[in-house]
């Protein structure tokens, strides 16, 4: 049988992180929304066989929100929380990315030219790593087009990742 911690432990983290914040962060408000569904959907077949299913779940949350908020509300809410979910994401792969170019970074540099050029390559680079799930050469060969670098350039840059790209 499902309960509260059941339900927030299988639901996803953005659709948690929203619902805090439709309820303006409010722990007597989240508790008694959570409360309250599990009292409706406590014997609901479909939910205690599949709760392990994130989506499951989060189809059953966003149902009973749209008892509350509107559409609209829940829309941008989770549109916020998804793009701060990602934003957070992109940061803490920047920080992986900068540890694994770290044997490579004063050549990388040096190839790039610039230090805005450095940046990009690095924004670029997370970005494709987080939002397209490619790995670092992929990645890389993605970012160097972006940039539209030249085929030397390319090259190098190539060169230098596949050392460190394992």
């Amino acid at each position: 049988m499902i309960d509260v911690e059941t339900i927030k432990t299988y639901a996803s983290s953005v659709l948690i992180s929203t619902i805090e914040d439709l309820f303006d962060n409010k722990k007597e408000l989240i508790d008694t929304f959570f409360d309250e569904f599990v009292d409706e959907y406590k014997d609901d077949r479909k939910l205690n066989k599949d709760y392990k299913d994130n989506e499951v779940v989060d189809e059953y949350i966003i149902d009973e929100l749209e008892k509350r908020f509107t559409q609209n509300d829940i829309g941008q809410t989770l549109q916020k929380q998804m793009v701060k979910a990602n934003d957070e994401a992109i940061a803490d792969l920047a920080y992986v990315l900068d540890e694994k170019l770290q044997p490579i970074q004063r050549e990388l540099r040096r190839a790039l030219k610039t230090e805005s050029s450095y940046d990009a390559f690095r924004k670029y680079v997370t970005e494709n790593l987080v939002v397209t799930n490619l790995n670092l050469t992929q990645a890389t060969i993605k970012a160097v087009k972006t940039m539209k670098l030249d085929q030397m350039q390319a090259a190098e840059i190539m060169q230098l990742i596949s050392q460190i790209d394992n």
